[in-house]
Parts: structure tokens; sequence; C-alpha cells
């Protein structure tokens, strides 16, 4: 990315329906994320959360159809910029395997 900041990689791991928190929430600062990958073995709908609030709307994916966000662009505030303290979670709406990782960066408070 060529940012001064850390980067941090975050696997993305689960099978089970509902929210998922897949970066905690830091104790200062906000989570700023710069890629995902996402693979899901089953038919499911994923919404990305900035803590408990919906980021976005909802991506409906086939069964093992791959799901890329990359900041291509080099955005300093990333994709997805979440509000100081809170976790990045992903909620799913099938009971199946999804994969992945994230890769992000921690970035002062507003």
């Amino acid at each position: 990315m060529g940012f001064s900041d850390k980067i941090y990689k975050a696997d993305i791991d689960f099978a089970t329906s509902g929210d998922q928190e897949i970066i905690a929430a830091p104790s200062a600062g906000r989570i700023v994320i710069d890629f995902i990958l996402v693979f899901p073995e089953g038919a499911t709908t994923l919404q990305l959360l900035d803590g408990s609030t919906d980021y976005g709307g909802q991506y409906a994916l086939d069964a093992k159809q791959p799901f890329v966000l990359e900041n291509t662009t080099r955005d300093y505030e990333g994709l997805i910029s979440c509000t100081n303290e809170a976790a990045f979670q992903i909620n799913s709406t099938a009971a199946v395997q999804v994969s992945g990782f994230v890769k992000y960066r921690i970035l002062d408070t507003f």
C-alpha cells in the first residue's frame, strides 16, 4: 500500500450464521480496511458491520463465489473505515463455511 502505518492481517474463518467478529475493537483509534477476501463454501448473504452498524449493502454470494475488495486507489482512509473503538464484523445469513482474510491498519481517532 505504501502507507507508513503498520499493516495487520486477520483471518476470516467461521461456519455459523449471525455476527462474526473478524477484528476486535481497538482500545484507541479505528480500524481501516485496505483489502478483504471472502470465500463461502455455500450460498449466503453477507453484511459487513462497523461494530453493530451495517456498512454498505448486503452481498448475496453463491457457493464458492469469491468476494474481493481492494484499496486500489490507495485512499489513506481505506475501503472501510470503522468508527472509533469499534470492531469489524461480518454477518452471514447461512451456517456455511466462510474463509478468507483482511488486511487492515489502526489509525488515530477522528
